[in-house]
């Protein structure tokens, strides 16, 4: 594993990251891998792939059928800080329909767990690296993935030039700004609509498109705490 971070440093492209990375986490069962993160776009957070090592086959059919609303993975990484395998999250919550035909068609491809890493950073930044295989690791193991996924991403990164740090105004209209900033704030889209000058409709309207922009609802909030916005 060692001479897996020092390929990883040595790399001078994605595509070299990525084979050094298939090859690290080979030994440990997984066939399929992917990296990217979620990047702030006016409709929500869009997944932004460093590159992605799954069967074309499986991509196609993942694009399909619009897995990717339903992938229970994203879903518990966005809230989780450590790594975790699929086989956990199925006994630790019940999967929605949509999240129970994507773990079924991940079975049926031959996969009978994962691994996913999420990746947390400054302002709000997401990311994930996600790996599906043949086994669990143990938690040993994990911490040895998990470490080895950090330092693969953070290349993936600094090779693109990717920010993990993106200032929201630079994405939030000035009314946006000032009406999450007043959220932030404990006021209710009402006081916010007297304190703006604008109609409920309208300051809830500005409140739930900054929102979209930045995520969920704490998140917008928490990120422009952390951002020194408010």
């Amino acid at each position: 594993m060692d001479g897996g971070h020092d390929e990883l440093t040595a790399a001078d492209s994605i595509d070299a990251l990525a084979a050094v990375f298939v090859a690290a986490i080979a030994p440990f069962g997984f066939t399929a891998c992917a990296c990217g993160a979620y990047l702030p776009a006016a409709r929500g957070p869009e997944p932004h792939f460093f590159f992605q090592h799954w069967p074309a086959a499986w991509t196609a059919l993942y694009t399909r059928r619009n897995f990717h609303a339903a992938d229970f993975s994203v879903a518990e990484a966005r809230r989780r800080l450590v790594p975790f395998t699929w086989v956990d999250v199925r006994a630790q919550r019940t999967l929605s329909r949509a999240e129970q035909d994507v773990w079924d068609t991940v079975n049926a491809w031959g996969w009978s767990d994962g691994l996913s890493i999420p990746i947390h950073g400054p302002g709000g930044y997401f990311g994930l690296v996600a790996m599906a295989g043949t086994r669990a690791p143990s938690a040993a193991e994990q911490d040895q993935l998990h470490l080895l996924a950090l330092r693969m991403h953070d290349r993936c990164r600094v090779l693109t030039g990717l920010a993990t740090f993106s200032e929201p105004e630079q994405t939030l209209t000035t009314r946006e700004l000032e009406c999450l900033r007043w959220v932030a704030a404990g006021k209710t889209d009402w006081e916010i609509a007297r304190i703006v000058g604008l109609s409920r409709e309208t300051a809830k309207t500005h409140v739930d498109a900054g929102r979209r922009k930045l995520g969920a609802a704490t998140r917008a909030v928490a990120r422009l705490v952390l951002c020194g916005l408010c």
